[in-house]
């Protein structure tokens, strides 16, 4: 399916929010690298509302004439959400906006499309038999990463500043990595969700990407806030994160515990390297910094039965008339899915909680965590899903588990957790560090990662 795009004649003359609008929308249509992040998108619909913002709107809103994309799985009134699956390619637009998204429009923000995801968001790559391969904008051989594949190379290569995503195993810090920019997964709940099927056991966050680290800081304030369908936002006040990147802080004497392994078997050489060569610029504000030398659970054999529960029990009634259509990865899912008993699924529920009490011991130890974002740099954009894959050469097996489970891991207890760049891997493809804060503390783990950013800038993707 090709990107539909509603076009419009750019403006000439206008003001800011207009032209920053434009702009954008010019960089999209461009797309000279071919990196197709973008499978909607309506340039009449964003110059109409950047034009009453300039001529009606507030200023000095935070997110003034911001454009911004949102995946395709969250609703934008007036476009369809078509998950990324061909099942859903005659979706109508949707009637309103997600609360996330309409506290974007409130702050400011003019929406200027959705970005691509894989089928249903259920796979790491940037693959979907919908909408074809995104690709990464540094490298066009490895994967940009997903689920939140198109927003994290929109980003990267400048189309828009910010892009609302999702983090249910990976989907918002892995491609955020992988593309060099900066992804947030916030404390469970802080943004609220108002679209999960299950709002309790549930562990879909909402997450944000940039290029710096103050445009997330902005937006997570003007996201934030209760909302009564979300049993995991009410009594959630802002997190104030603008007003510590204004203040002093000092890092003096902060511990950072510094995790190299979350039960994966390899960690690659270059990924060791550029995550210590991180821990320096930490080292540098003051930080005292430790070492973990304990085993850590890999969380990923928990997050794999309570995610195909929910893929099972989505799919479940058109599970025959949709074998055939959905992409086999995600049928493979759902089939496991349908397989678990009630037991089962309640005893993940339990080492769900027994992970989360693990991570506040360690925690009563530390102010910060800091691993690697995955054990090894961007994947081949062609890897198959179920393949699995290798480190330093070695085959090592399943992609989740040997991969990412630094970022399932923190999924399942609900911390807040950034990646920021750190580097590249031995191909020159960008790597990323995963910093994490106890819950709600995301005020203080967007002021280090700023800090950070100040000692350790990373370079910005520019097209040729």
């Amino acid at each position: 399916m090709a990107t539909t795009y509603l076009g419009a004649t750019s403006p000439v003359n206008g003001g800011a929010a207009l032209q920053q609008t434009a702009a954008a929308l010019e960089r999209i249509a461009d797309d000279r690298a071919g990196i197709n992040a973008f499978v909607h998108v309506d340039g009449a619909a964003a110059l109409a509302a950047a034009a009453k913002l300039d001529a009606e709107g507030d200023a000095s809103l935070p997110l003034f004439g911001l454009p911004v994309g949102v995946k395709d799985i969250l609703n934008v009134a007036g476009m369809p959400t078509r998950w990324g699956s061909r099942s859903m390619a005659q979706a109508a637009p949707a009637a309103k906006d997600t609360i996330a998204v309409a506290r974007l429009r409130a702050a400011g923000a003019v929406i200027v499309g959705k970005t691509s995801t894989t089928e249903f968001a259920h796979a790491m790559m940037g693959y979907s038999a919908a909408h074809g391969l995104t690709r990464n904008p540094w490298n066009p051989a490895v994967t940009c990463g997903g689920s939140s594949a198109g927003a994290g190379a929109a980003v990267a290569a400048g189309q828009v500043p910010l892009a609302l995503a999702t983090d249910a195993g990976a989907s918002t810090r892995l491609p955020a990595a992988c593309c060099g920019v900066v992804g947030l997964k916030p404390t469970l709940g802080r943004i609220p969700h108002d679209l999960v099927p299950e709002g309790f056991a549930n562990f879909i966050h909402l997450g944000l990407i940039a290029r710096e680290v103050e445009i997330i800081a902005q937006a997570l304030d003007a996201l934030s806030g209760p909302l009564d369908a979300d049993p995991h936002s009410i009594g959630l006040p802002a997190p104030a994160a603008m007003a510590a990147l204004g203040q002093p802080m000092d890092w003096q004497g902060k511990r950072l515990l510094v995790i190299l392994k979350a039960g994966n078997q390899h960690l690659a050489e270059d990924v060791r390297v550029a995550t210590m060569q991180a821990v320096e610029a930490f080292k540098a504000l003051g930080m005292q910094v430790s070492l973990h030398d304990g085993e850590i659970e890999n969380a990923e054999p928990v997050w794999r039965i309570l995610q195909q529960s929910n893929w099972a029990a989505r799919f479940a009634a058109q599970f025959k008339e949709l074998e055939n259509v959905l992409e086999p990865s995600l049928v493979a899912g759902i089939r496991e899915g349908l397989g678990y008993s009630g037991l089962e699924l309640q005893r993940a529920l339990y080492r769900r909680t027994e992970i989360f009490r693990r991570t506040q011991a360690l925690f009563a130890g530390a102010d910060f965590i800091l691993t690697p974002v995955g054990s090894r740099g961007p994947l081949p954009a062609d890897h198959p899903v179920l393949a699995p894959i290798a480190v330093d050469g070695v085959e090592v097996g399943d992609m989740r588990r040997e991969w990412t489970p630094y970022l399932s891991w923190f999924d399942l207890t609900g911390h807040p957790a950034i990646s920021l760049p750190c580097g590249t891997d031995h191909a020159g493809a960008p790597l990323g560090v995963q910093l994490v804060a106890p819950w709600y503390a995301e005020a203080p783990l967007l002021a280090l990662a700023k800090a950070y950013q100040g000692r350790k800038p990373w370079p910005v993707w520019t097209v040729s």
